[in-house]
């Protein structure tokens, strides 16, 4: 192997494990806020993990598993500090959604199908680091993820009522089905079965989780809570009395779980399940990931994330647990304590291993209630009014969009919630980009500036002139939308214009199609005796308007040629002619 491939290979290597960066740099004075944010989260994380593997209708164990593997994969993977990856509330009840219908009441096969699904996910996050598609989450638009998180959150919180009332749950929604309709019609028709004292315990589970996170944010409030029901069952009857229980945790650390290949059928109908939970989770992550880094000021990858994405959900999966994604909440409390580096996923992961092998059987008198309070107060942070609101007076046309993702996963449920969400994000770029914003430019008095009109009323145009520019790349899905909207802003004009001057500082591309679009324009221009020229244009700009001929036909076009530069030279030519 020759020593420039052996460099390369290194280079690759070292730049695939981000922890070779940043651990020969580690400052010692970091190691106490590590540690006690580590243990701090951890705390966090227990309870939460066991909430929502009772939430994806697993063991209570595959979530400390799934926490476990997803921290030691972050520790050796991952670009933020701050950043907690671990089971999440959406992507616990995605999943339940989705390989349960898959698995079709087969309690059996559901939990290998899980497996399968998880590795699913990591493969595909795989996939897309190879191909370096982390620029794909900017498609996802801002207003479309407000209203699919709200969304998930009140779906969410359906699913936890049964166990909140202690209402036995049934396949039946009426005519609702498995929606978040159908669960609030069958809870409002069976409340005369509630358990009072399920009701009543889960009701104080919730009450206390909202004072501790008003007024002890930085504690650990749902350990806390835990802790009080634990005693609490154990010193009363409730139990007999009609309050179910977590049961039996087996101890001891996860081991490698291969589990056996499925038709082909069956992996064709959990891979549209794989690819909307591995959207949802590198979208999750990668926001809380951005988030920090700007707090923070420092730089991340958003393909290295899908890198982290991938082996820590690979892990999760081998390792016995569940599909696994960055947290916003228990990525803020590690920010709140004052976490500096990716080692807190190696405390947390340390954590979480001690407790698996010495502490489960402390959990086995957990009430069910308590794990859906700690679940519903969890989502309420998905719920953004403030941005609703925001929307709702800023641009209507937003608040519809955020809307539709809300009510489509209230309506269709997650899977299909998520591919809305996608469907819309898609469809807002496309629009965006296919009628892009456009300006007349006029001239700042007494200086050689040009400014839109629109924005900048005291700017002046020039009788004989017309400048116009595109605030985008031009290809072909607009190129049609910008020719139209320029003859038509031609027309507009009072005087008689002799010369075009399409400023293209804006559109640092211009594909073929573009290109033959400006063709034809000059052509229609020229026939009515008007000159079209172009100002801006880069050297990739220009190279494609001489291969079309453009570049001849508009008297020569000069790399960054100023609109003052383009008027000059075309007042020369007209009074040399």
């Amino acid at each position: 192997m020759s020593k420039d491939l052996k460099e390369r290979l290194s280079q690759r290597f070292s730049s695939s494990l981000p922890v070779l960066e940043w651990l020969p740099q580690y400052d010692k004075s970091w190691l106490r806020l590590d540690i006690v944010a580590g243990i701090t989260v951890a705390a966090a994380v227990i309870p939460e993990g066991l909430a929502y593997a009772s939430l994806a209708n697993l063991p209570p164990e595959t979530g400390l598993y799934a926490g476990l593997m997803a921290a030691i994969a972050y520790l050796f993977l991952g670009t933020s500090r701050q950043v907690m990856v671990g089971p999440t509330s959406a992507l616990a009840i995605l999943l339940a959604s989705g390989v349960g219908a898959v698995a079709g009441g087969n309690s059996a096969s559901y939990a290998s199908l899980v497996i399968i699904t998880t590795i699913l996910v990591g493969v595909f996050a795989v996939i897309a680091w190879v191909f370096r598609l982390g620029f794909l989450v900017h498609f996802m638009s801002e207003s479309v993820l407000t209203g699919f998180s709200a969304g998930a959150a009140l779906y969410i919180m359906s699913t936890q009522l049964n166990k909140l009332f202690g209402i036995e749950s049934s396949a039946s929604r009426a005519f609702f089905g498995e929606t978040f309709f159908g669960r609030i019609w069958y809870t409002g028709t069976n409340l005369a079965e509630t358990n009072p004292e399920t009701l009543a315990v889960g009701v104080a589970g919730i009450v206390l989780l909202v004072f501790g996170e008003r007024y002890l944010p930085r504690a650990p409030n749902s350990l806390l809570v835990v802790v009080l029901s634990i005693m609490l069952m154990s010193v009363t009857n409730l139990q007999a009395r009609g309050v179910a229980i977590v049961g039996s945790i087996p101890s001891g650390l996860p081991s490698l779980t291969v589990p056996a290949v499925p038709s082909i059928p069956t992996i064709g109908s959990l891979v549209p399940v794989a690819i909307a939970l591995f959207l949802l989770s590198y979208v999750e992550g990668i926001s809380a990931v951005e988030t920090f880094a700007r707090r923070h000021d420092y730089q991340t990858d958003a393909n290295q994330e899908l890198l982290a994405d991938g082996g820590a959900n690979l892990a999760a999966g081998f390792g016995g647990g569940f599909v696994v994604g960055g947290s916003m909440s228990r990525s803020a409390l590690n920010d709140a304590v004052g976490s500096k580096t990716q080692l807190t996923n190696a405390v947390v992961a340390l954590v979480l291993a001690v407790v698996l092998l010495f502490l489960t059987s402390v959990f086995t008198n957990l009430p069910e209630t308590i794990l859906a309070a700690i679940v519903i107060v969890a989502v309420t942070g998905l719920i953004d009014t403030n941005a609703l609101r925001q929307l709702y007076h800023v641009s209507k046309s937003e608040f519809a969009i955020a809307m539709s993702a809300l009510l489509g996963v209230l309506t269709v449920g997650m899977i299909w919630g998520v591919f809305v969400g996608v469907v819309l994000s898609l469809l807002i770029a496309i629009s965006r980009v296919s009628r892009p914003l456009t300006h007349e430019l006029g001239q700042i008095v007494r200086t050689d500036h040009f400014v839109a009109l629109d924005l900048y009323p005291a700017a002046t145009t020039i009788t004989d002139v017309f400048v116009y520019r595109v605030e985008a790349e031009l290809f072909y899905a607009n190129a049609d939308t910008v020719r139209i909207d320029l003859l038509e802003r031609l027309a507009e004009r009072d005087s008689d214009v002799e010369l075009v001057v399409f400023d293209l500082t804006s559109s640092s591309t211009v594909d073929f199609e573009a290109a033959q679009m400006l063709g034809k324009l000059e052509q229609k221009l020229d026939s009515r005796e008007i000159d079209l020229r172009f100002a801006g244009a880069e050297s990739e700009v220009v190279q494609m308007f001489e291969t079309t001929g453009l570049a001849a036909n508009a008297g020569g076009v000069k790399p960054e040629e100023s609109v003052d530069d383009v008027i000059d030279r075309w007042r020369a030519e007209q009074s040399s002619s």
